[in-house]
C-alpha cells in the first residue's frame, strides 16, 4: 500500500516513466523503421547536426529507454534522466516551432508547435514530482517502463493497420479518378530541392501527368497542407481527389498508387 502522502509522487513517477518511455519508444521505432526519410525530414541543419542530428538524438533516446528498463538502477536516476531529456526538448520545440518535425520519422509528418513543447514540459514536471518520493521500487519502475513500450508498440501497429486499410480502400477509386498530380515545393526547402533533382525518376512512377509547382500563393500552401514537399492528386474537374501526400516516401506511394496496373513501376 502506498501512503497518502506518497501517492502523488508515486503517480507522477508512474506517468513519467510509463508515458515518457512510451513516447520515446514510439519515436525510436518510427525513426529507425524509415531511417532514410528521417534523415531527409530532420529539421536541424549545418554544424549543429553533428550534435543534434538524427543519429545522436536517436542514440540518446535509446539509452534513456534502455536505462528505464534496468531494475538495478535507482528510480531517481531513471526519473532524472527522463526529466532532463524532456526538459531539453521543450525549449527546442519552441525554437523550431513551424519547422518540419522528424520526431516520428516520416510516419507521422507534422510541424513543431507549442503543443509539442507543452507535452515535453509536462513530462519533465511529472518526473520532478516523482523525485519527491521514489519508494515505489525499482522493479515496479521497470514494469511501468515495459508497459509503456508495449503500449507504444500496440499503438503504432494499430495506427499503421488503419492507415494501410484506408490506402487499400481508396486505391482503386483513386487510380480511376486521378487526372493529374501536382507536386508542391518551396524555395527554402532542402528536401524539395532533392526531390526536384530526381524529377524524371518521380515522373516515371506513374502514367498520369505530373506537374512541379512552387507554392508561392496562399492557395498553393493550403492545397499542400502547409507542409513541403507535398503531392496532391487532382481529378479532371481540377479538384483534389485525395489528401496531400508529404515526404519522399509518401509522394512515391501516391505516384505508384495512381498509376494504372500496366504502367506501374517499382517505387
Amino acid at each position: 500500500m502506498i501512503e497518502g502522502t506518497a501517492l502523488f509522487p508515486a503517480l507522477c513517477s508512474a506517468v513519467a516513466i510509463g508515458g515518457g518511455v512510451a513516447i520515446l519508444a514510439l519515436s525510436l521505432a518510427a525513426k529507425v523503421a524509415d531511417w532514410g526519410e528521417t534523415r531527409m525530414l530532420w529539421p536541424v541543419t549545418g554544424a549543429a547536426r553533428r550534435i543534434a542530428g538524427p543519429g545522436p538524438v536517436t542514440t540518446v533516446e535509446g539509452l534513456v529507454v534502455g536505462a528505464a528498463l534496468v531494475p538495478a538502477l535507482p528510480v531517481a536516476l531513471r526519473l532524472g534522466t527522463i526529466g532532463l531529456l524532456y526538459a531539453a526538448y521543450a525549449p527546442i520545440a519552441l525554437r523550431l516551432r513551424g519547422r518540419r518535425c522528424a520526431c516520428f520519422g516520416g510516419w507521422l509528418p507534422t510541424r513543431f508547435t507549442a503543443g509539442h513543447a507543452a507535452v515535453c514540459a509536462g513530462v519533465a514536471v511529472l518526473a520532478a514530482g516523482g523525485l519527491l518520493d521514489t519508494r515505489s521500487g525499482r522493479w515496479l519502475a521497470s514494469v511501468e517502463a515495459a508497459t509503456g513500450i508495449v503500449l507504444a508498440a500496440l499503438g503504432m501497429l494499430a495506427t499503421l493497420a488503419v492507415a494501410k486499410l484506408r490506402r487499400h480502400a481508396s486505391a482503386r477509386g483513386a487510380r480511376r479518378a486521378v487526372d493529374h498530380i501536382v507536386i508542391f515545393t518551396t524555395e527554402d526547402c532542402g528536401f524539395c530541392a532533392a526531390l526536384e533533382a530526381q524529377r524524371g525518376r518521380f515522373e516515371a512512377m506513374t502514367d498520369r501527368p505530373v506537374e512541379f509547382r512552387r507554392a508561392d500563393s496562399d492557395d498553393d500552401v493550403r492545397a499542400a497542407g502547409g507542409t513541403f514537399p507535398a503531392a496532391v492528386p487532382y481529378g479532371a474537374d481540377g479538384r483534389p481527389v485525395d489528401a496531400a501526400a508529404h515526404g519522399l516516401a509518401g509522394i512515391r506511394d501516391l505516384l505508384h498508387r495512381s498509376a494504372s496496373a500496366k504502367a506501374r513501376v517499382p517505387a
